[in-house]
């Protein structure tokens, strides 16, 4: 097999005698293709949309953004299922946010960030209908989002900045804003842009 990587112009014979290596060689080590990620966000179902947009006015650094939405992923966690979360296994059991970080562009001067939040409804401890269930993890995200204060590593209070939360209520809605949130993905660049909450 390492032969074969080596030089790929041997032939082989037709007898399925050997397994072809497809490599990109476009990718770094452990990264995956766009088309292969994207198909798997396809088959997820999220529930809330999320953009964070930093002004000049109030700028948040990319660490403290990744901390923030910890720190609210893990009380929405708590509120909504309880303390037994932390010890599933299954993460489609839990809440869950994928987060992928874009540099400005139309419209936007500065960069944002857009996160995909899962709503495992059937373990939320609030019943009622899914549009319902996904309002109040809306309105408690918002809460939590614009009622912490936001402190510096240098114990400066800064102005939260802005979110914008949307409902995603069709299985199409879902595939349309993972496709948009993780266009860039495949741009060297962009490696290390993309997160989970848990």
């Amino acid at each position: 097999m390492e032969i074969i990587c080596r030089n790929p112009n041997i032939s082989l014979s037709n007898d399925k005698e050997y397994v072809l290596v497809d490599k990109d060689t476009h990718l770094s080590d452990g990264q995956i293709p766009k088309p292969e990620f994207q198909e798997w966000l396809d088959t997820i179902q999220f529930g809330l949309f999320h953009t964070v947009e930093p002004t000049p006015c109030s700028p948040m650094k990319d660490d403290d953004m990744k901390q923030r939405v910890r720190k609210i992923d893990h009380q929405i966690n708590k509120e909504f299922i309880g303390n037994k979360f932390s010890r599933f296994t299954n993460k489609m059991d839990r809440f869950w946010l994928l987060g992928f970080f874009e540099d400005g562009h139309r419209g936007r001067l500065t960069r944002h960030l857009h996160l995909l939040h899962y709503i495992p409804y059937h373990q939320m401890k609030v019943k009622g209908s899914k549009m319902f269930q996904r309002n109040m993890v809306k309105n408690q995200f918002q809460f939590l989002w614009s009622n912490n204060p936001y402190v510096t590593s240098l114990n400066d209070t800064r102005p939260v900045c802005p979110i914008h939360i949307e409902t995603i209520s069709t299985r199409k809605d879902s595939v349309s804003v993972s496709r948009y949130s993780s266009k860039e993905i495949h741009q060297k660049r962009n490696y290390d842009d993309y997160f989970f909450s848990y």
